[in-house]
């Protein structure tokens, strides 16, 4: 009985070093679109006593292929 509460204990104590490690997130790449590519931009939840509006969310639908990736920038 003593020596199956040792395995537990030893079993318990080595395991959490098998977890897999934390990853570093990595963050969403940003995307230019140029105008000419938006197909519909739709603004929800703005305040229009600001001149531009201010708004909670915005979905712009685009013609595919025309996005491109910003790099190094915010």
């Amino acid at each position: 009985m003593l020596g199956r509460a040792w395995v537990s204990v030893l079993l318990i104590a080595t395991l959490p070093g098998c977890a897999s490690r934390p990853r570093l997130k990595l963050f969403p790449p940003n995307l230019n679109i140029p105008p000419e590519c938006a197909t519909r931009i739709r603004l929800v939840d703005c305040n229009l006593s600001l001149s531009p509006p201010h708004c909670r969310t915005a979905t712009v639908t685009y013609r595919k292929g025309c996005e491109q990736v910003v790099v190094g920038g915010k």
